[in-house]
């Protein structure tokens, strides 16, 4: 009888064992049916939409993103009754400059446009300029301007001429120039402009107000340094020609900018500093990755030319260095009658208000003509970050280095 029952327990048992196998089975199939797989997906969907939450921003971009939506700079540089403030936009080297802009514009019927600048630093560097001008004559193709510009710059870097001048050897001197200068042009298109142009100034140099460093006279002369200890004022006139076909003058992503001019410049009064003046610029930009990446590249030459007997004054000789061509160097550390200077960049957002680019730069000055060659340029390499608007870069700082080591440059627009 224990034996009957023991084989009775058993089979049942079994049987239940087979059953909830079959069972578990015929669940697997169930939930391997397409069916079912498509019931799985739509209930793990509805659940995620229940956890989704939206981006978050950082802090700076953040900052960047509300600052940029909210227009906060185009409301603050918008004015009151022809009044607009000015951060920025005086000489490099200068420090940090703030200013005021009274303009008007399409006066007389929309003919004529005034803007009177005045702007000054912690460095005291001053630039006043007066402007008036029709630039929509005759259906907007002809333009007529006058300038009155008054400049003190007295801590201005010199550092001796040619390629060859030393970093130690660094001095300061003060320019003080007051110009006129009359332009007249005509556009085709909006995008191609030829002119003309002529003027005067009137120029002194005199001893820097760098504590820092000697005052140029005390260290260099007039045998290597033309026009340290004579006056002179000049006459001004020369022509132009620009082709503009950049989507954005003040923050370009496409298009190219193209400049030739040639200017003279002579002597009113010493007739011994008489010059002129040749310069070709190239900006080129090509957009990527539907317009968040460009890339940017610019060359420019400035050639010189003078009269026998006569030479051009150091003050009005052409620069390179500092924060907008060779920018892992001081401001105007190489200075001579000629220059030639190449700029590439690789720019790209990073968030909205952020743009970033890795640079290098290229250059060098000389006196000779057969020197405009490829050969001894110096060089930096270095990283950016430019703070903008839709149209226009506000604040942009750059990081270069050099055989002279590492310059940080915080300035207001862009560099090119």
């Amino acid at each position: 009888m224990g034996t009957l029952t023991h084989l009775i327990c058993c089979a049942g048992l079994c049987g239940l064992t087979q059953a909830a196998l079959r069972a578990q089975t015929g669940a697997q199939a169930a939930e391997s049916s397409p069916s079912s797989r498509l019931e799985q997906w739509r209930r793990l969907r509805e659940k995620k939409k229940t956890e989704v939450r939206p981006p978050s921003r950082g802090g700076v971009e953040k900052f960047l993103y509300n600052f940029r939506e909210q227009r906060v700079l185009e409301r603050f540089m918008a004015g009151w009754h022809g009044l607009h403030p000015k951060v920025g936009g005086l000489r490099t080297g200068s420090g940090f400059a703030l200013g005021v802009e009274y303009r008007q514009e399409r006066l007389a019927d929309g003919l004529l446009d005034l803007h009177v600048i005045a702007r000054g630093s912690f460095k005291r560097y001053e630039k006043y300029e007066f402007q008036i001008g029709l630039p929509r004559l005759w259906k907007q193709r002809l333009f007529l301007d006058f300038t009155a510009t008054r400049r003190n710059f007295p801590q201005e870097d010199f550092f001796g001429l040619g390629p060859r001048s030393r970093k130690q050897d660094r001095t300061a001197f003060r320019l003080e120039d007051v110009g006129w200068l009359g332009t007249a042009g005509a556009r085709w298109r909006n995008w191609i402009m030829i002119g003309v142009q002529g003027g005067l100034i009137d120029t002194n140099v005199g001893p820097g107000t760098d504590g820092r460093f000697p005052s140029t006279e005390t260290i260099f002369t007039p045998a290597n340094t033309p026009g340290l200890d004579r006056q002179n004022n000049f006459y001004q006139f020369g022509t132009f020609a620009r082709m503009d076909y950049r989507d954005e003058p003040g923050n370009p992503r496409s298009g190219g900018n193209y400049l030739l001019a040639w200017n003279t410049f002579g002597d009113r009064s010493l007739g011994l500093y008489g010059f002129r003046r040749y310069e070709a610029e190239f900006q080129q930009y090509v957009p990527f990755f539907n317009r968040r990446r460009v890339i940017a590249f610019r060359a420019r030459t400035s050639l010189t030319d003078t009269d026998p007997g006569h030479t051009a004054p150091f003050y009005l000789q052409q620069t390179l260095g500092g924060s907008e061509d060779l920018r892992g160097f001081r401001e105007f550390r190489f200075r001579d009658r000629n220059l030639m200077v190449y700029n590439l960049e690789y720019r790209w957002e990073a968030f909205s208000g952020l743009d970033m680019a890795l640079f290098g730069d290229a250059g060098k000055v000389f006196s000779r003509r057969g020197d405009f060659n490829l050969s001894d340029l110096e060089g930096d390499y270095g990283i950016g970050f430019r703070f903008n608007q839709a149209q226009a870069v506000f604040l942009r700082i750059d990081i270069g280095r050099s055989r002279e080591g590492m310059r940080f440059f915080f300035k207001f627009g862009h560099v090119f």
